[in-house]
């Protein structure tokens, strides 16, 4: 299953009645889809091809809200991504335009190079959004670090190549809005 489709089924599916334990476990579904989708767009050898990470952390943060019974937009996602980057200094552009650089300078090594990164950065984002959208919007900034530092280090034990390039968006997937 890919990851549009890991998404459009979580955000299809009535969670109102599901324990935690169940939300839990759709939520970290799509972390883990949604981390392998991104890693494997900074694989693909072609440059730019990262600058679709951003739409697909912010449905990540879309389907997450959905699953804690809130709604979301995609807009409102984008911004829960940017304000958790600011929050735990994880620079969302910066790390799309060094992507972009290394993938022209060095085809081959450069998405090699970014994949586990880019990974990392994805499945911390996603288990700090689940901290943040539990806290309204109001987040302690120190805990969201600090779950985002501990998920980061957590995710070098998930992340494998193969798995990111079983997870590459398709061209379709990666022209949705």
């Amino acid at each position: 299953m890919s990851y549009l489709e890991t998404v459009q089924k979580v955000m299809k599916s009535d969670l109102a009645s599901s324990s935690i334990a169940e939300r839990d476990k759709a939520a970290r579904d799509v972390i883990g889809i949604c981390s392998f989708a991104c890693a494997g767009l900074a694989l693909q050898p072609i440059p730019g091809l990262e600058q679709a990470i951003l739409p697909i952390q912010a449905g990540m943060i879309v389907a997450l809200a959905h699953i804690y019974g809130q709604e979301v937009s995609k807009k409102r996602g984008s911004e829960i991504v940017l304000d958790l980057a600011a929050i735990t200094g994880a620079n969302v552009v910066s790390r799309a335009v060094l992507l972009t650089v290394a993938k022209v300078i060095f085809p081959v090594v450069g998405g090699l190079v970014g994949a586990p990164y880019v990974f990392s950065v994805t499945w911390a984002t996603g288990y700090a959004a689940i901290h943040y959208l539990r806290s309204g919007g109001r987040p302690d900034k120190e805990e969201i670090r600090k779950i985002f530092e501990e998920e980061k280090a957590k995710s070098k034990a998930e992340y494998s190549e193969e798995k990111a390039k079983a997870s590459r968006p398709t061209e379709k997937e990666i022209h949705v809005d």
